[in-house]
């Protein structure tokens, strides 16, 4: 692999470009010889949402921070399909030399961990859930949430993504992000350089009711994997400890006075229960 401007905190890495797949776009930071965090924003985030969270918490590791596809600098080809991209994802990552890494995945982020593991079977050796689900459980479940989503994006083109944005950030779900006035405003201005076409793709291919459900594979993924949810966010709580009660190795943690985004609300505990179960699964701490 090759590195470019390796002195600056944040770095990209190309892989040969005649094969590198404009739905992923990956940026880099912390120690290139470390292991290697495969971290994936939610909705409508992109790959700097992390940035603050690895420089303070996780710059002794290699931090491959993505923008997910339809989001950030990563578009959508029409006529996609989410397995195709999921394995070109794969593809480029073992292209650059990562046999081995484990995603830490926020909401949308999170869903698609559990989906590329099973493209990357052989190269994730844990997963890390932020406020994540693998999916809707039922069939009618995906239908209604499907065109929910489609009402979502023709109310976002309708509004201009500011708009959207501060509707959607005034919902209780993000009620602690709502009175972080600083951290609201930043959100705000981040989200709003994506492109809402390239949102509404997204939306087809990787949204909840778009992916097919995990619920029945759950059992079967022995991997070790840690759950986050935040104590306010109680649909999310929930879902989670089910999960933990499925998956044969995982453990769930609630992190007190958080919503759904917790590792914004509150970085430092969310961290410290990363870097705890990482020791553990990496180096047998």
């Amino acid at each position: 692999m090759r590195i470019i401007n390796s002195t600056k905190k944040y770095f990209k890495l190309f892989v040969n470009p005649e094969h590198h797949n404009p739905s992923w776009n990956l940026n880099f930071a912390g120690k290139v010889s470390s292991f290697p965090l495969l971290w994936l924003h939610g909705f409508m985030g992109s790959s700097h949402d992390w940035q603050n969270f690895v420089t303070e918490g996780f710059s002794d590791y290699c931090n491959i921070l993505v923008d997910l596809p339809g989001h950030g600098n990563a578009s959508i080809e029409e006529g996609s399909h989410y397995e195709d991209l999921l394995n070109d994802l794969c593809s480029q990552l073992s292209a650059a030399g990562f046999d081995t890494f484990i995603p830490v995945g926020y909401s949308m982020g999170g869903r698609l961990a559990f989906h590329l593991q099973r493209c990357c079977t052989d190269q994730i050796t844990a997963i890390v859930g932020i406020s994540s689900a693998p999916g809707l459980k039922s069939e009618s479940e995906r239908i209604k949430r499907m065109a929910a989503d489609r009402e979502l994006m023709t109310k976002l083109r309708s509004q201009g993504l500011e708009r959207f944005l501060r509707e959607w950030y005034a919902m209780p779900l993000f009620q602690h992000i709502g009175k972080d006035r600083p951290l609201l405003e930043a959100l705000i201005h981040s989200r709003a350089q994506n492109d809402p076409v390239q949102l509404g793709r997204s939306l087809e291919l990787l949204g909840n009711g778009a992916l097919p459900s995990l619920w029945g594979e759950l059992s079967k993924i022995e991997l070790p994997v840690l759950l986050l949810t935040g104590e306010a966010d109680q649909k999310y709580c929930a879902l989670n400890q089910e999960m933990a009660g499925e998956l044969p190795n995982a453990e769930h943690h609630v992190i007190i006075d958080a919503d759904h985004a917790l590792h914004l609300e509150k970085p430092l505990e969310t961290t410290d229960l990363i870097r705890h179960f990482l020791r553990r699964v990496i180096k047998g701490d």
